[in-house]
């Protein structure tokens, strides 16, 4: 037998193994219940709370469409001034993977994303809490609640994953999530 024969026959075996576990399973779960098992909810939802502004962002990874992405940059606008940057979409894998862990269908609250240069320099003649090079002026931070989870546990959730930054801000009851070095706050 011939290496291709060989190779041929591992293929058709494998082909034949995988289209006998799916008809099994078909005998025993409905097609339906076994689409969602394999198709993950991939939809985050945001409320602005300074715009009053919903947004929900169909997300599968990077490949987020061009569409969606625009919107989600419009959305996390700086809504003091108006300006629009782009979000680095490893900020929206972090919020999906926060809800699948803790199996949440809360609504992800948005005090901040996008911080034009304008808006950081003003907040921190007023503030000692924000950082000359902060994040958010990169489109690589978000400050957030989830509405059906305590702050406490959506920052330790956060600081598990190991993705990025975390900022606790007890007192004002939202929590910093950036793309940057992991450290936590």
């Amino acid at each position: 037998m011939t290496k291709q024969s060989r190779l041929y026959l591992m293929n058709r075996r494998s082909f034949l193994l995988s289209a006998a576990k799916v008809v099994v399973g078909l005998s025993v779960l409905s097609p339906l219940e076994v689409l969602s098992k394999t198709i993950p909810n991939n939809k985050l939802s945001f409320f602005h709370t300074h715009t009053g502004e919903y947004f929900h962002l169909p997300y599968n990874g990077p490949r987020c469409p061009p569409a969606a992405r625009r919107k989600l940059f419009s959305f996390l606008r700086d809504f003091r001034t108006g300006d629009v940057h782009t979000i680095d979409l490893r900020l929206m894998e972090i919020l999906a993977k926060i809800q699948r862990k803790t199996g949440s269908k809360g609504v992800y609250e948005v005090i901040s994303g996008y911080r034009s240069p304008r808006t950081n320099k003003s907040l921190r003649s007023h503030s000692t809490g924000v950082a000359q090079k902060s994040l958010h002026l990169k489109g690589k931070a978000i400050d957030i609640r989830l509405t059906d989870l305590p702050t406490a546990d959506l920052r330790d959730v956060a600081i598990s994953l190991n993705a990025g930054g975390v900022g606790y801000y007890a007192e004002s009851d939202f929590v910093h999530i950036d793309t940057g070095k992991v450290r936590s706050w």
